[in-house]
């Protein structure tokens, strides 16, 4: 019996002990589980598991979330959602994400700017330069164009848009316009964030009727105008005549290229004259669009539109990125930008193109001036081949055996320019 009692506490004593590592065991054991459950959530699926539904995949150059959709669902061509408006206590509004773009080729394969390289224009004739309306591609870009740039702060707003959804444009001031200072500060805001500043003309002068002094005056001095307000002298590439007017004139083109343009900016689609359904319908890879900042008609439009191209999977480019070209160039300014002198028409030859009524070129004002001194015509000429011109050429065409169609084909002008001048 007093074996028992004296063994009794040693056994109570292996058994609380037994107890505290069984407790020992179970607590290690539910940490383990719960370190191993964190863990599971925490780390990636191995290459060979099943994706995990919250890891974003590659979707025509956007990203989504497997099995969701890209973005709301839309039929083409219908009216743009308008984004949510910005709070007047000026709350930013949620920006809209941008496409993630395709990694760049590595190795020997092209770049991008080479593959965008060969969609580019060709010359429409021996002698004539390019014009860019759209490029020939499949890769969802677009390049969105803003002209005149006569309200600053409507052009703010489109620039902010932009930004907000991971694009950028290029912008046509027109000379007169750069010069004012809420314009120039958008523009040295819009030029340091990447955007393109192109060339408007400095008065918005219809250059096929301006004197080749004129004409060089009208051109050089806008791009003197952004070397002005960006501080640096600042190479264009790009020129757009007064509404698209005489963008297949060979003086003209002649011209860019001799002061270092690539070509003449033109549009696959207007956006000013368009309606928000037909903007949307036109989106397709490698389209142009042209806005202006004008309240009435662009601004709403192009601030709706940009968020809806790039729900769509779409890139916002400029004119350089679309066709490959490089970033505008520039140089530590030699002095002020309004000294340096206005570079000079040069010679070159002239090739003839075939005029009909609405078309406009300094070809024409020539035109136009040898049948005034044939008396084919009266008045002053304007560059502009309209109705009464083409009677003219009827009245020629009549006198000299030839069909009566009141188009001036190259072979009449070869024969109008021969007779004036005595051959």
């Amino acid at each position: 019996m007093a074996n028992n009692q004296r063994n009794m506490p040693r056994s109570r004593a292996r058994r609380r002990a037994e107890q505290r590592r069984l407790r020992l065991i179970i607590l290690g054991g539910t940490a383990a589980v719960v370190l191993i459950a964190v863990l599971a959530v925490l780390l990636p699926k191995s290459r060979g598991g099943t994706p995990d539904r919250a890891v974003l995949q590659p979707v025509d150059g956007a990203l989504q979330a497997e099995g969701e959709p890209l973005v709301p669902q839309q039929a083409e061509g219908e009216p743009l959602t308008a984004p949510a408006p910005v709070e007047s206590d000026g709350a930013a509004a949620v920006a809209t994400p941008a496409p993630t773009p395709t990694p760049e080729p590595q190795g020997d394969t092209v770049s991008f700017a080479q593959l965008r390289a060969a969609t580019r224009p060709t010359p429409t004739a021996p002698g004539y330069g390019l014009v860019f309306s759209e490029a020939d591609t499949e890769e969802k870009i677009i390049a969105i164009t803003v002209d005149d740039c006569f309200q600053a702060e409507n052009l703010q707003k489109m620039v902010e848009k932009a930004i907000e959804v991971g694009g950028k444009f290029t912008i046509f001031p027109i000379g007169k316009n750069v010069l004012k200072k809420a314009q120039s500060e958008v523009l040295k805001y819009a030029w340091e964030q990447g955007f393109e500043l192109e060339n408007h003309t400095f008065t918005h002068n219809g250059l096929y009727r301006c004197s080749d002094e004129e004409m060089a005056q009208e051109v050089y001095m806008q791009q003197l105008a952004l070397s002005h307000i960006l501080g640096v002298e600042y190479q264009c590439h790009f020129l757009r005549p007064k509404g698209g007017d005489a963008r297949r004139d060979q003086r003209m083109q002649v011209y860019a290229q001799q002061i270092g343009y690539y070509g003449i900016a033109h549009w696959s689609c207007a956006g000013s004259t368009s309606t928000e359904k037909e903007i949307a319908k036109a989106l397709k890879p490698g389209a142009i669009y042209l806005f202006h900042t004008t309240t009435t008609n662009d601004l709403d439009k192009l601030l709706n539109f940009m968020p809806y191209a790039v729900e769509k999977g779409y890139k916002l480019v400029t004119l350089n990125e679309m066709f490959g070209y490089p970033e505008n160039e520039t140089k530590p300014l030699n002095g002020e930008a309004k000294d340096y002198p206005v570079p000079a028409l040069q010679p070159y030859s002239r090739v003839y193109d075939v005029y009909k009524p609405t078309r406009y070129s300094w070809g024409v004002y020539l035109l136009q001036e040898k049948l005034i001194e044939l008396g084919y015509m009266k008045g002053e000429p304007d560059g502009v081949y309209g109705h009464d011109c083409a009677a003219c050429v009827k009245a020629y065409q009549k006198d000299h055996g030839l069909e009566q169609t009141g188009v001036a084909d190259v072979a009449l002008q070869e024969q109008i320019f021969g007779v004036a001048s005595g051959a």
